[in-house]
């Protein structure tokens, strides 16, 4: 008996890719911390017409003059760790959500009708998961039992990244009244929800740091493992947990960044198109 390839890679690409995500964040906030100011100015974009005033090209046709002092000042810390935890969480959020898909569509597709579609909402496909890995009973024994509140906390993720798409970042009732209650776990809120309930006329923003970066990480990896166990024991009679040591795959991070692809062709193409 063997694993579903289908199923593997989907959850290898999806492992890969949070694993990605993590690591750019970290490398990023490591970059900035040792950062020279007057090096990040020369390297802004410059002027791109005969004003000589510094220029952002925005579209095709369109550019807009800015100031790189002012650009730098924005970002100074904590700001920074604050917005670059923000763009971490939709990139996490969505490979998850299309893993979530593929394995929905791969199920479907072999015969194991979900009575899903890859097309439903997000939240919808985050119920279909609980209700599938919490019959998982193979591999981190305590991961299981805590899969109520990894998924709460999974669950916040989503709705914050729904107030950052489609609300700049700010807080409104929408990240109550779309919160999914697991069993045996209370809903997770994010500790600014309640400055907001206590203040409904100001704008409070989401803020995210570094740490919250590394818990939501931790949620959504643990979960696919236990996800891709479960569907590989249920559905394909594989009764072996994924394991890392034994699976030989140590953090190869070429293949974390870039998957399949040729690395050194990969570099080449890159230095051809930057020189």
């Amino acid at each position: 008996m063997t694993r579903d390839p289908d199923i593997q890679k989907i959850f290898e690409i999806a492992d890969d890719s949070l694993q990605g995500v993590l690591g750019y964040n970290l490398y990023i906030m490591a970059l900035q911390k040792t950062a020279n100011p007057s090096l990040i100015m020369k390297y802004l974009p410059n002027s791109v017409d005969d004003t000589k005033q510094p220029a952002i090209p925005l579209t095709f046709s369109w550019i807009r003059y800015y100031r790189k002092e002012e650009l730098l000042e924005a970002f100074k810390e904590p700001v920074f760790e604050f917005f670059q935890s923000r763009i971490t969480l939709l990139a996490m959020v969505s490979v998850f959500e299309v893993a979530l898909g593929n394995f929905i569509a791969t199920l479907n597709e072999k015969g194991h009708t979900q009575l899903m579609s890859p097309s439903d909402p997000a939240y919808k496909k985050l119920k279909w998961a609980y209700a599938s890995s919490i019959n998982c009973d193979i591999g981190d024994k305590k991961a299981i039992v805590r899969l109520s509140l990894t998924y709460s906390i999974i669950d916040n993720a989503r709705r914050l990244r729904n107030l950052i798409v489609h609300n700049q970042g700010i807080f409104d009732e929408s990240y109550k009244t779309q919160a999914i209650e697991f069993e045996d776990s209370k809903i997770e809120f994010h500790n600014l929800y309640e400055v907001y309930e206590n203040n409904r006329n100001d704008k409070i923003p989401v803020i995210l740091n570094g740490g919250d970066v590394i818990r939501f990480s931790q949620a959504h990896i643990e979960v696919l493992h236990i996800l891709h166990n479960y569907l590989q024991k249920e559905y394909f009679g594989f009764p072996r947990p994924y394991n890392y040591s034994r699976e030989n795959k140590p953090i190869k991070w070429d293949k974390v960044l870039w998957g399949e692809a040729k690395v050194a062709s990969t570099r080449a193409q890159i230095y051809y198109k930057l020189s």
